[in-house]
């Protein structure tokens, strides 16, 4: 019978083969891009780098001390969204770590790499506790990551087990006017990396009047390689062509197009930002929008925000749309 102990030991290892030298992971994230040249090898290290890190004997028994293994272990079918590297692998974490099982369902967006960790964590001794499957059946329990519509998909399908589900959210960035441009750098880490398509990238700036954006746009400058890749490129010449067809008023760096627009959602290639003048209205736009919001960065003493340049690097506990995960688990 595995133990907690055990399944940790086992993440342990498997990151230590989080290296560039593991050909045999370097082969997948190759592949990855292959198939999709939105995961780039660059951008696909970088989040390996982040999870080995994190998968020590410390950290992942302060992570889970607080929460009971269950010795009725539960079939836990879990859906993996692919819009940037490894998203559902805290999910499968906390499944294990939880002692339930795992039905793996990756993304065909990014699954090689996961079913590398897959095939990795059942070859050092958890073959009882993962299966990578092409349809979720037999399962008690589901976690599931994916788009809006998909969403809706799911909460009909899965309404007769336990669920955990989760759409579309996006993040912001509070600014006080006291920011150094070391910090503004930071804050473009926030926006642009993974090209901007995870949850935690900010896609809105809340700004004082008193700031300027364009400091806070060349601070930004540092990104302007994305302007030669193809897929970001196309996106910022499409939505350019829109806002000049409908005679938007917006700025143009190069790359980026931020507009002034109190929303939450911008499209690839694009920014919101949007002026206050006092406290009560950040509130007020939190308050409206917290079903859509991810997490908040920057300097806000009334919320526990992250730190500029920290979004994409989140800690075990931060759970997504910050829904507790393993707190599910412990009471299916």
């Amino acid at each position: 019978m595995i133990s907690r102990e055990d399944c940790i030991n086992k993440f342990v290892e498997l990151g230590k083969l989080f290296t560039e030298e593991n050909e045999e992971l370097s082969a997948c994230i190759r592949r990855t891009y292959v198939e999709n040249n939105w995961l780039v090898e660059d951008n696909y290290w970088q989040a390996i780098r982040e999870w080995k890190t994190k998968l020590t004997k410390d950290s992942l028994q302060a992570f889970v001390q607080e929460y009971t293994w269950s010795t009725s272990p539960k079939k836990v079918g879990i859906i993996m969204a692919g819009n940037i590297p490894m998203v559902g692998f805290h999910d499968l974490l906390c499944v294990l770590l939880s002692g339930h099982g795992a039905n793996i369902k990756p993304s065909s967006d990014d699954k090689y790499v996961m079913l590398y960790i897959a095939k990795t964590l059942t070859d050092l001794g958890l073959e009882e506790k993962i299966r990578v499957v092409e349809r979720l059946d037999k399962i008690d329990a589901v976690i599931a990551t994916g788009s809006n519509n998909s969403f809706r998909y799911f909460e009909h399908y899965f309404k007769h087990i336990p669920n955990l589900l989760r759409k579309n959210r996006k993040s912001l960035a509070i600014l006080d006017g006291t920011e150094t441009d070391e910090q503004l750098k930071d804050l473009a880490d926030d926006v642009f990396q993974y090209f901007g398509l995870g949850c935690r990238n900010v896609s809105l700036l809340f700004l004082p009047k008193s700031l300027d954006i364009t400091r806070v746009l060349d601070n930004f400058m540092q990104y302007d390689d994305l302007s030669n890749h193809n897929k970001f490129a196309n996106n910022y010449t499409y939505h350019k062509a829109l806002l000049l067809m409908n005679t938007e008023q917006h700025l143009d760096t190069g790359f980026l197009l931020p507009k002034e627009r109190l929303e939450l959602n911008a499209p690839l290639a694009c920014i919101n930002y949007a002026f206050y003048e006092s406290d009560t209205e950040i509130e007020s736009f939190i308050q409206e929008n917290e079903s859509e919001i991810q997490c908040v960065v920057g300097n806000y003493s009334k919320l526990d925000t992250i730190p500029f340049g920290k979004s994409q690097r989140p800690d075990l506990q931060d759970y997504a749309d910050n829904v507790n995960t393993l707190y599910f688990l412990q009471n299916l």
